[in-house]
């Protein structure tokens, strides 16, 4: 799957399944959440956390902020797929001149 399958793929489940799509600030408090639980699954993996480990899935926590990022990218009709093809244009050209 690539990133523009994945990002049509949220966009098309959002207006199937969901009677009314967040706010931006709500989808902004959305990727904040996730990326705490990213961080929450961090901590739990690498024995940080004092109380009993729970399961720790980090994987499903990585896609839930990217379906979060995708859902504020569809909302600002951002194509995320050449977005990030420009990213990698300007870091091999940083590279290769020598930074």
């Amino acid at each position: 799957m690539t990133i523009t399958d994945l990002q049509q793929w949220v966009a098309h489940d959002w207006r199937q399944r969901s009677k009314h799509q967040p706010t931006v600030e709500l989808q902004l408090l959305y990727i904040m959440e996730e990326l705490g639980e990213v961080a929450e699954a961090i901590r739990k993996q690498d024995g940080k956390k004092d109380r009993k480990q729970l399961e720790v899935d980090l994987g499903s926590e990585m896609a839930d902020l990217v379906i979060s990022i995708m859902t504020l990218a569809n909302h600002f009709e951002v194509n995320l797929e050449q977005e990030v093809q420009k990213f990698q244009e300007r870091i091999t050209k940083r590279h290769n001149d020598g930074y």
